[in-house]
This record gives structure tokens, sequence and C-alpha cells, in this order.
């Protein structure tokens, strides 16, 4: 295996893990939120009203968490793609 595959492979797996990464950024949030609200109905004796509130709290901060993530790889793909394009001008 030449140098430049295994470069090209650890890039893959890298982004195949930041994909992973991004679906458990959203999931555990809602789910982390409704079973606490739901301790909380059967602790307090309140029905549904915690579940339902921290299942959209939970949806809410898995949103902002993937939204955050999107955010850096944006920016980490402006900074990767800056240095290339000061390259082409220089070379003119």
């Amino acid at each position: 295996m030449k140098r430049d595959d295994r470069g090209d492979w650890a890039a893959l797996w890298r982004e195949a893990l930041r994909a992973t990464s991004l679906g458990w950024d959203l999931a555990l949030p809602i789910f982390g939120g409704v079973l606490l609200g739901h301790f909380l109905d059967r602790w307090l004796e309140t029905g549904y009203v915690f579940t339902l509130g921290m299942l959209v709290l939970g949806i809410g901060v898995g949103f902002y968490n993937v939204a955050r993530a999107i955010r850096r790889i944006a920016e980490r793909s402006r900074r990767c793609a800056a240095p290339e394009e000061g390259e082409n001008r220089a070379d003119e």
C-alpha cells in the first residue's frame, strides 16, 4: 500500500467518524431528555408534562449540536481551501 493510499483511507475514516459523531450529537440529547423527563414525571406524578418538555428541550439541544458541528466542518474546509487559493494566485 502506497503512502498516499494510507492518507486517503485515514481521511475516509476520519470523515466516517465525524458522521457517526453527528448522529450521536443528535440522538443522545433527545433520548436523555425523554429519559430524564420520564423519571421526573414518575417521581412528581405529573403525567407527561416533564417528558414532553424535556423531549422538546432535547430536540433543541440536539439540533444545536448538529448546527455547531456543521459550522466547524465548514470553517475547517474554508481554512483548508484558503491556502490553496493563495497558491494558485501566486503561480499566475
